[in-house]
């Protein structure tokens, strides 16, 4: 009897997806923008050796090969002008930070298209795997810092939810890249102007007999 208690235990332990953040926010926030410190855009210190995050895609990159661009008193990095230019014009399209506590996450968010054009303006149009993008709306990257540092979140599962203004949810596992240290993915956005977008980050199980 105590045997089969103690599996049963274990099953339901096993069963149980430990979600470690659940966070909330909309992709359209009016002021969001205004909340984004120039920490991980802006220093070198605080990125892989001495690059910066670009802005608009969280590539890593040597400064002096990107544009700045200076919004609202900060200072952020993007791969050309091209991407200078769309962010000025719209910075929330394509930026959003929320934190947790000491645990900030950076989210971009573009159009497949736009992803496309982007890869193709830089010479990496080789890079964009046809059947990985077929179908798909959106390109997402997601990197996590703590402190205004680069952090490395270890053996977990980023995924990210997506859900329209009439509950329509779509959900989407993002892979990490050990060279961008970025989480990213592509994503079929559920119709609509403005969606709510929640990072999940999912730990490995454990097991426990009691």
């Amino acid at each position: 009897m105590k045997t089969k208690l103690t599996r049963r235990i274990v099953a339901s332990f096993l069963a149980i997806t430990v979600v470690l953040l659940f966070s909330i926010f909309s992709i359209k926030a009016e002021d969001a923008h205004k909340k984004h410190g120039d920490h991980q855009h802006a220093h070198g210190e605080h990125g892989a050796a001495d690059k910066v995050r670009c802005t608009f895609n969280g590539m890593l990159m040597k400064p002096a090969a990107m544009v700045k661009v200076e919004q609202d008193g900060k200072t952020y990095y993007v791969c050309n002008e091209m991407q200078a230019e769309m962010f000025k014009e719209n910075p929330d399209k394509f930026l959003q930070t929320v934190s947790v506590g000491n645990l900030t996450f950076d989210l971009n968010v573009l159009t497949t298209d736009v992803y496309k054009d982007m890869m193709s303006h830089m010479g990496m149009g080789g890079m964009v795997k046809a059947d990985e993008i077929k179908g798909k709306t959106h390109y997402i990257s997601v990197y996590p810092t703590q402190d205004h540092a680069e952090i490395a979140l270890g053996d977990v599962k980023v995924a990210i939810q997506v859900t329209n203004t009439e509950g329509e949810t779509r959900m989407a596992l993002l892979k990490y890249s050990k060279m961008m240290h970025t989480y990213a993915g592509f994503i079929v956005m559920p119709k609509g102007q403005e969606h709510e977008v929640r990072i999940r980050v999912t730990s490995p199980a454990v097991k426990f007999s009691l």
